[in-house]
């Protein structure tokens, strides 16, 4: 039966091996279950939305009829009254002014929407009812008027009453017009004549409110158009424009008599309390979802926690190198570890069942048993040093652990313990040793940190190298210290070359604390652990200040005149190339002076060569003091010196570098160590980059020819430019 429980907490069982599938599938029904909830309320809020905004569009066109049906009635009352005042002239052939005035006024009283009847015999307003208001109108001929004129031509040729407007009347104020043209035998020929036309001004103002729209314009919630009757494809003339624009627009056809008008309302609003209804329903069901959400989250984790216990539990008394061992009440093992196997070499199938003190050699089961017995029973817990015999008869060192356990209810429930293998660890702590040894003992200075870059340890050598004590920089963070130098991209640079390829080594300068100027070469490594995470920095620093000193020494005897310390040949090269470089790219000039000093061979002959050196260090230092820090002075042996000014654009400039050069050079000389005063003359050449040569030895060839001409002048002090020599050449 022990052995059978052993097989059975080493064995996986199929539940546990479907449970790693769990953490791909972890956030998905939690969201899953919470989206729908979210979505199920979320859908009901909206169809009793769409419901409420049905109901109020419903309401809107109700609404819209009831104004549409409105202004329908009140033009048809106008035009009624008007076809009324065009009868009874036609009746009476003229017009009966007391008569027509009386019916006039029963037709307005009835009527309020229409401002007046305007009568116009030969289209000129002879009469209007009422005259207060409308003076202005009488005397006007509607077949000269600019606007007016169409509608009455088109009722003149159709015998038709015509809606036209609206208007702007000139007795102030905007109207629509109903003409109805009169005609009866005016000659007694028994054919019927045009006589003139009765025009009914209907207020649009009065004609709207009288529809019920007061409110909708107030609130820029109505809009008409189709003047002259023209319908959708008539101009605005009543309320805003973007009404139409809108696809939310209630709109609506008006059958204004022979034409048509288009109105257009926007739906009614919903209440503030309904939007906040709405927007509070929203927001319970998003919370709902959420609330779903979280419970079925916590339910998953703790069922996540349960079998992730339960892997943690198999993995760890599986795979640890430590020997777990668990026995019941009794004493009797009823688990061991693979570790045990792996260990001694032999099953542990046959232990289980047996006392857990059969794990040990038989010396040493008596201690074990007698420590373990002697255990009080405040404190459970054994540590001690014991023996192993694998199965070639070795004894192996190893560190027992065992605990009591007790049950619910404060009884004994078995007992757990642990075998520790002390041979690696006795192993670590030899190499330990050996690498503290090391540590101390090399002569590189080294500095390990933390993945954080806090400094954990020093060794002597890096004490030796800064002057700074261990004491003072462990536990500081390691940014851009004294020891690495200033430039904070130098320390960019090294941190992304640790994380692409895990090295970085570069050599920096830095002053260290004591004012030394050193220059110091990293060599900077990262720590990971299995699984690949970042555990500490290992930095080793070696002055390398001497061989920089040895290096820079080298290239300055390789590019300077060992005599007068200004560039030789090969530094010339090295500066002027760099000096073409930046004037290519900034568009600048370089002017080239080559200078030959004149009678210099009877110094050195008659003086000695030691005064001649004096007399060439002389030249070189007045020739670096003529030009700026930028210029160039170098040395091409013998008396021949070369100077390089940047930035010189004109012929002008170029004389009064020549001349300064001349002057500096003509000033007496007293050589050291004698009172004999030297003159010195010289020659120069100059030859001007870009215009004659893109190169240095074009531009030393220009100049030296140049240089010639002027000693061939006999002049001792001569300057002559190239193009110039060019120039006198060519004629």
């Amino acid at each position: 039966m022990a052995a059978v429980t052993q097989m059975d907490e080493a064995k996986p069982s199929r539940r546990e091996n479907r449970a790693p599938g769990l953490g791909g599938h972890f956030l998905v029904t939690p969201l899953v279950a919470g989206l729908l909830v979210a979505a199920t309320l979320l859908s009901a809020v909206w169809v009793v939305e769409r419901q409420a905004m049905d109901r109020r569009m419903h309401e809107g066109l109700d609404r819209l009829a009831q104004i549409r049906t409105g202004i329908e009635s009140q033009l048809n009352q106008a035009a009624n009254a008007s076809v009324g005042m065009a009868a009874m002239i036609e009746v009476n052939q003229g017009v009966d002014k007391v008569a027509l005035r009386l019916m006039a006024e029963r037709m307005l009283e009835r009527t309020p929407v229409i401002r007046s009847f305007a009568i116009a015999p030969d289209n000129v307003i002879a009469m209007s009812i009422p005259l207060e208001g409308n003076r202005a109108a009488i005397g006007l001929d509607l077949s000269r008027h600019p606007i007016q004129r169409g509608s009455l031509l088109q009722t003149m040729e159709t015998g038709q009453p015509v809606l036209g407007g609206p208007y702007e009347l000139v007795q102030g104020g905007y109207a629509v017009i109903h003409r109805v043209p009169v005609f009866f035998d005016r000659d007694g020929d028994g054919q019927r004549d045009y006589w003139g036309v009765v025009s009914t001004p209907i207020g649009v103002m009065k004609l709207f409110h009288a529809a019920g729209v007061r409110g909708l314009l107030e609130t820029d919630d109505f809009a008409a158009r189709g003047m002259d009757g023209l319908g959708a494809d008539g101009a605005i003339f009543l309320g805003t424009p973007a009404l139409f624009d809108s696809p939310d627009t209630l709109k609506t056809a008006v059958i204004a008599l022979d034409g048509r008008w288009q109105l257009a309302m926007s739906p009614s609003a919903a209440s503030p309390l309904l939007i906040w209804s709405e927007r509070l329903a929203k927001l319970l069901a998003v919370l709902s979802g959420l609330l779903v959400a979280w419970v079925a989250l916590r339910w998953q984790m703790q069922q996540r926690r349960l079998i992730e216990s339960e892997h943690l539990l198999r993995d760890v008394t599986s795979n640890i190198s430590d020997v777990v061992f668990r026995a019941d009440t009794q004493g009797q093992l009823v688990y061991v570890s693979p570790a045990y196997e792996r260990l001694v070499g032999r099953s542990f199938r046959d232990l289980l069942g047996g006392s857990w003190i059969n794990l040990f050699p038989a010396r040493e089961r008596r201690r074990v048993r007698e420590a373990f017995a002697a255990l009080p029973p405040e404190n459970p817990r054994l540590v001690l040093k014991s023996l192993l015999g694998d199965r070639d008869g070795r004894e192996l060192s190893i560190e027992l652990r065992v605990e009591r356990l007790g049950d619910h209810d404060g009884g004994r429930a078995g007992l757990v313990g642990t075998l520790t293998d002390l041979s690696d660890r006795h192993a670590l702590e030899q190499l330990e040793g050996l690498a503290t040894a090391v540590f101390d003992g090399v002569g590189d200075a080294i500095v390990i940190l933390d993945r954080r870059r806090r400094v954990l340890a020093v060794n002597p050598g890096f004490e030796r190298l800064t002057g700074v004590p261990s004491s003072q920089i462990v536990g500081e963070r390691l940014n851009t210290p004294r020891v690495m130098g200033p430039s904070r991209s130098r320390l960019q640079s090294c941190l992304r070359g640790l994380r692409s390829r895990g090295r970085w080594q570069g050599e920096l300068p830095c002053q260290l604390p004591d004012g030394r100027e050193r220059i110091l070469h990293w060599s900077m490594d990262t720590l990971r652990d299995d699984r690949g995470r970042l555990r500490r920095y290992v930095a080793v620093i070696i002055d390398v200040t001497s061989r920089h000193q040895q290096l820079e020494a080298m290239y300055h005897r390789a590019h300077h005149d060992n005599l007068t310390g200004v560039l030789n040949r090969a530094g010339l090269e090295e500066r002027f190339e760099q000096a073409r470089q930046h004037a290519l790219r900034q568009g600048g000039h370089i002017a080239l002076a080559f200078v030959d000093l004149n009678g210099f061979k009877p110094i050195n002959d008659t003086l000695g060569h030691h005064v001649g050196d004096e007399v060439l260090r002389e030249v070189a230092g007045r020739l670096e003091s003529v030009g700026r820090g930028e210029d160039i002075v170098a040395r091409l042996g013998g008396d021949e010196f070369v100077v390089a000014f940047y930035g010189v654009r004109t012929a002008e400039s170029i004389q009064s570098l020549g001349a300064n050069l001349r002057e500096r050079i003509e000033a007496p000389l007293v050589v050291p160590g004698t009172m004999q005063l030297l003159r010195i003359q010289a020659s120069i050449g100059f030859a001007f980059f870009p215009d004659e040569a893109d190169t240095l030895n074009g531009l030393m060839r220009r100049a030296d020819r140049a240089m010639y001409e002027a000693k061939s002048r006999g002049e001792d002090s001569a300057v002559v430019r190239a193009d110039a020599l060019d120039a006198a050449k060519r004629k």
